[in-house]
């Protein structure tokens, strides 16, 4: 993991959490407590701006929590009694908080199968330990220089498993480490960074003799603060560090085995979902309890192919089909593993090694041979993950060898991995882009209002137009937004509420297809939106939480609404214009309003900083467009924002923005003169689009003092002929700006544009010679 490789102090010092949103829509801060125990009705507070606001509900990303009633104590503390089921899943629930003005950031609750305790100061020595039974969580705080004693009484050959949940709570940068301490204050087992906790710890240890035994957290670097808040699990549950293999079928009963229980390695038994999307978690249990944390499992079509050993020797390689999947373990210092695939030339694979992603501690290389042995190709890093990927084309027929092996050629009985060789699969990923640096978007719309919010769509191995929909909408609700151009990514989607909405919300499925899907290939198409939890030097997600839904909720209704004329003329390239937005405001509501458009298209740009003006209702938001922007109906929105009940955001209609090429191209000449010598310029023209009447053209960039009074010409005229005057005192020197802009009307509106740059050169004036200054001498005389 990247944390692995940074300083732990300098992390601490320099990480800070995600930065909050001055919103109208509520703000979790803290949840007291973050844990809950399942199958039991608990009381947790919400605490943060607006969240006993009007609260409407609680939104859960998956079965197993239910509310049964919120009571707002202030407008920013709410409690909220849930229903925890018998079979929740165990582990990270993401939720969020909708009032009638919004909805919250993301925050997550953490189910777990033990009864609660909570920290109880003095517990920062030895002698002030904390007494704990087996089969609990501690609820707790670590401050700065703090440690935190618990005491554990054990008997001889009882386990004890201790796991902290730290940077996963998500507050801030929190790096825990455990030790476990005998009767005699010695240290017999320790953890700080775990691969597959993240970057929290966790210790199994067998007693070797019964009485009294010590759990010490603090935090690595002893930083630590009000928010550095943790779950602390002690039991005598199993916490094994890897299962082999880390995939299990879809549909089908697995087998596998649990690898790192002090008791030894255990097999247990996984059923995986039915569909090839995303990873099973898979909890170690056994008589004792169950773990506090999953282990993924990738899930696959067929069972993965798994290493026989010896394999470290590129002769000695196991086959593997394809398509498909391998499993191995980097078990020693020093190991490398291969597995042989056999490939017809030209034949495409993609070779991905799966160890980080499963958490497992492996760092992995990966290595293409032939069958000769020579090396065809190898990866380390993808770009920011760790893990290896390889697309590889075959050069021949034959039998291809990869090899596998730990970056710093470490080893470990926990360093599982899977591999696996599959053909390219056109896959698109959707994302919605943040209106806030570092804070996910959430979907508000007004009664009788709109919101807009851009998309943008990454395509892998794929082209042709694109539809994208949303599924589940709060009812009341439509979404508005134009099929997606083979070659472009950013899609904008206009909501609209109606007036008479009922105040509602969901967690809605974002996914795309092809609007003529004859002859596509079958498409994976997945929405990924990213909470930003916990951020670390340069802005590097230290945590970070991945929704697969979007927060999408009808509000209580704005004392305002905005709209845009449509543009008649088009923008042309190396041209500009405006878009002039209204504003209709209820009486009493006067406030200044910013506007600005929601995204630019290829060579189009706007100012983003304008506002209509308290007490007005109309402002013009300036376009340009450069000699490259792309021509087409381009759909435009203005989005507007504003303090009602804190921050608001609106949206209006959609207009179509025309980008054309400019109605005719000029030729401007090079021009030399001299100072005091007037000049003429004929300008050429080329016509690439008719219009009707006359156009203006006006020299733009001449020198200081230099003029030139505009012309007219007819459509269809060929040439223009400027007259330049040029003072006796005007600049000396060339002046390579010198361009024509033009002015037009079409449909009653200006199109204007600047074209054809040239050279206007200026020499200076003639002086006088000796024997003209001699004649005109004699004539005094």
């Amino acid at each position: 993991m990247l944390l692995q490789r940074l300083s732990p102090a300098i992390l601490g010092m320099l990480c800070f959490a995600g930065a909050i949103a001055d919103a109208a829509q509520p703000r979790i801060n803290q949840l007291a407590p973050q844990g809950v125990r399942r199958g039991a009705e608990v009381t947790v507070k919400l605490l943060g701006p607006r969240v006993g606001a009007e609260p409407q509900e609680i939104l859960f990303d998956a079965p197993g929590l239910s509310v049964v009633k919120l009571e707002p104590a202030d407008g920013n503390t709410l409690q909220a009694t849930l229903k925890v089921a018998e079979d929740s899943p165990l582990g990270r629930h993401a939720i969020r908080l909708r009032t009638a003005t919004g909805v919250s950031n993301l925050v997550t609750l953490h189910v777990g199968a033990l009864e609660s305790v909570d920290e109880v100061e003095p517990n920062s020595t030895i002698a002030e330990a904390q007494a704990i039974p087996l089969g609990r969580t501690v609820h707790g705080v670590i401050k700065v220089e703090d440690d935190d004693y618990f005491a554990v009484e054990l008997k001889e050959g009882q386990r004890l498993s201790v796991e902290v949940e730290g940077i996963r709570l998500g507050r801030t940068f929190f790096d825990p480490c455990l030790e476990l301490l005998d009767a005699a204050g010695k240290t017999v087992a320790a953890s700080d960074d775990e691969a597959a906790a993240y970057q929290d710890a966790f210790l199994s240890y067998i007693a070797p003799a019964a009485g009294r035994y010590l759990v010490r957290l603090r935090e690595s670097a002893y930083q630590g603060n009000d928010a550095s808040t943790y779950l602390l699990h002690i039991g005598d549950f199993p916490r094994p560090a890897a299962a082999y293999p880390p995939a299990v079928v879809a549909g089908q009963a697995s087998e596998v085995t649990l690898i790192g229980d002090p008791k030894g390695d255990f097999k247990q038994t996984v059923t995986a979902p039915g569909e090839l999307k995303g990873d099973s978690e898979l909890h170690a249990a056994d008589d004792a309890g169950v773990a506090p944390s999953s282990l993924p499992m990738k899930v696959v079509a067929a069972p993965p192919v798994l290493e026989a050993e010896p394999n470290n020797d590129r002769k000695k390689p196991t086959r593997m089909t394809t398509p498909g999947a391998a499993a191995g373990v980097i078990g020693a210092e020093g190991d490398r593993d291969h597995f042989v695939i056999t490939m017809k030339k030209g034949e495409v694979l993609d070779l991905r090694v799966r160890a980080r992603e499963l958490r497992s501690g492996l760092d992995p290389v990966l290595r293409v041979f032939d069958a000769k042995g020579k090396r065809l190709a190898g990866a380390d890093d993808e770009g920011r993950f760790p893990d290896s990927y390889i697309r590889f084309t075959a050069p021949d027929d034959g039998d291809y060898t990869l090899q596998i092996e730990d970056r710093t050629r470490r080893g470990d009985p926990s360093f599982v991995y899977l591999v696996d060789a599959t053909p390219r699969v056109a896959a698109v990923e959707i994302t919605l882009d943040e209106r806030q640096r570092f804070e996910a978007t959430t979907i508000e719309v007004p009664q009788g209002g709109r919101c807009a919010v851009l998309l943008t769509v990454n395509r892998k191995d794929v082209g042709g137009e694109m539809q994208v929909a949303f599924d589940s909408l709060p009812p009341g609700i439509t979404a508005e937004c134009s099929p997606l151009p083979a070659d472009y990514n950013q899609l904008p989607v206009v909501f609209s509420a109606a007036s008479d909405a009922p105040l509602a919300g969901t967690l809605t499925s974002v996914t795309a297809s092809f609007t003529q899907p004859e002859n596509q290939p079958p498409l994976e198409t997945r929405f990924r939106q990213q909470t930003w939890m916990v951020r670390g030097r340069n802005n590097v997600s230290v945590w970070s939480h991945y929704a697969n839904h979007a927060a999408v909720a009808v509000t209580k209704r704005l004392p305002f609404t905005i709209t845009v004329d449509q543009p008649q003329a088009p923008l042309v390239r190396d041209g500009n214009m405006v878009l002039r937005v209204h504003a209709r405001r209820d009486e009493g509501f006067d406030q200044a309003i910013r506007v600005y458009t929601l995204h630019h298209t290829p060579g189009v740009s706007t100012n983003r900083s304008l506002s209509i003006p308290q007490g007005q209702n109309d402002v013009d938001i300036p376009v340009t467009a450069n000699g490259q922007a792309r021509t087409g109906a381009w759909p435009t929105v203005v989005v507007a924002d504003t303090g009602v009940r804190g921050r608001v955001f609106a949206s209006s209609p959609f207009v179509t923005l025309n980008v054309a090429e400019a109605y005719f191209d000029l030729s401007v000449p090079t021009v030399t003169t001299k100072q005091g010598e007037p000049v003429e310029m004929t300008v050429a023209l080329s016509h690439r689009t008719p219009f009707e009447g006359n156009a203006t053209l006006e020299l733009v960039g001449l020198p200081p003092g230099v003029t030139a009074d505009p012309v007219e010409v007819a459509a269809g005229a060929e040439s223009a002929k400027f007259a330049i005057n040029v003072p006796l005192d005007a600049r000396i020197g060339p002046n390579p700006g010198v361009g024509v802009r033009v002015r037009l009307m079409v449909k009653g509106e200006q199109v204007e544009y600047r074209h054809g740059y040239a050279e206007f050169r200026i020499d200076p004036a003639p002086t006088k010679t000796a024997k003209q200054t001699a004649s005109a001498g004699g004539q005094k005389s």
